[in-house]
């Protein structure tokens, strides 16, 4: 009887670790895999520089969780689509005259005239791809595309298109990556 009961004991602390994944601080250690592109359409009104922009936006996100979320042109599963008025909003957001964006399912909205600066542009664009990927508002940390304001956007993610440790983290959170940052 003592010998099954110090078996059953190795087994048990033998297993206690099985499956448990291990913080990894160096995402090139750990490169995740995009289980399934998102296929998107980006609206042909959109001009040249501002499709490059939100392309960019969709690489900032293909980076910066490691591989994990990935796009590729030619579907429906996104559609990105351009808008000249922010009440054109109104059907799908009773607050429609507080945005100048909205996301809502597989489609999101941005209105033409909101933002002029490139980089802005394009934290808008990292911004609303992250409601997409499922994140909300995270107002605890200054480096963030999170943010409930697009004005609150550092000057460093604007000049530089790259996904902070945070929003990164936060999509792991909502996705359960095996391999944390």
């Amino acid at each position: 009887m003592l010998f099954w009961r110090l078996a059953a004991l190795v087994f048990v602390l033998g297993s206690a670790g099985a499956g448990a994944t291990q913080r990894v601080t160096d995402p090139d250690d750990c490169l995740g895999a995009c289980a399934r592109p998102t296929a998107y359409t980006i609206d042909p009104g959109f001009d040249a520089d501002e499709r490059a922009l939100i392309e960019q936006a969709m690489h900032v996100w293909q980076r910066g969780t490691g591989g994990r979320v990935c796009f590729e042109p030619g579907g429906r599963d996104l559609v990105v689509e351009k808008l000249d008025r922010a009440e054109q909003l109104e059907p799908m957001d009773p607050d429609w005259s507080k945005h100048v964006a909205l996301t809502e399912r597989d489609h999101i909205w941005l209105v033409e005239p909101s933002v002029s600066d490139p980089g802005m542009f394009r934290a808008l664009a990292v911004h609303e791809l992250g409601h997409y990927l499922g994140l909300g508002h995270a107002e605890d940390t200054p480096l963030t595309y999170m943010h409930s304001s697009i004005g609150d956007t550092p000057q460093e993610l604007r000049d530089r298109g790259r996904l902070p440790e945070r929003d990164g983290h936060d999509y792991c959170a909502a996705h359960r990556c095996t391999c944390a940052f």
